[in-house]
């Protein structure tokens, strides 16, 4: 876009030379009317323009901004759920299935309005690979894992030096372990 309007400007300087070396021939108080109505026709587009872009890129920052509010229950939904599934390991307490579906559901029924692209997909494969069953643990764990990475870019949390498994030792010890075993176990 800025080319375009960089390409428009050095048009207009070349119309004004070629307009100047008309002038030239003209009387002194004409030629330099002239010239002070081109530059503020000129001028005035310049500002109409770029008035058109701030506004524009405003009113994206402002959906994007509303966007990630609505994203933001559905998503502390979802953690709370991951929370609730560790507790629930990790307790005598045991979470039903019929109440681990209601939270699945929901979850589903908020990111399919409001979750992103990239969110929605991973947890599509995460939902359909513990329907499975066809994965390890630590291999679902990986998956949930993604959708928390997933989450977080979608929030505007750049991912930089995380790597796999960093989220997920919050909540398994020995997660490196774990990975790294997976890992020499795919390579035999």
């Amino acid at each position: 876009m800025l080319y375009y309007i960089w390409q428009g400007f050095v048009g207009v300087g070349n119309w004004f030379i070629a307009m100047a070396q008309r002038i030239s021939t003209l009387d002194t108080v004409l030629s330099i009317a002239l010239i002070s109505g081109a530059i503020t026709v000129v001028g005035l587009i310049a500002n109409v323009i770029l008035s058109i872009r701030l506004k524009a890129s405003e009113h994206r920052n402002k959906i994007r901004a509303e966007r990630r509010e609505k994203m933001l229950t559905p998503y502390t939904q979802f953690i709370s759920i991951i929370f609730d599934l560790i507790m629930n390991s990790k307790s005598s307490k045991k979470f039903t299935d019929k109440e681990l579906l209601k939270s699945f559901v929901e979850f589903s029924k908020e990111i399919t309005l409001h979750g992103s692209n990239k969110v929605v997909k991973k947890w599509a494969k995460c939902r359909n690979s513990l329907v499975e069953g066809n994965l390890e643990p630590i291999e679902n764990m990986l998956l949930l894992e993604d959708i928390l990475y997933a989450i977080r870019t979608d929030l505007g949390i750049k991912k930089k030096t995380m790597r796999k498994g960093d989220i997920l030792s919050l909540f398994v010890n020995d997660t490196q372990e774990l990975i790294n075993k997976k890992g020499s176990e795919g390579k035999s």
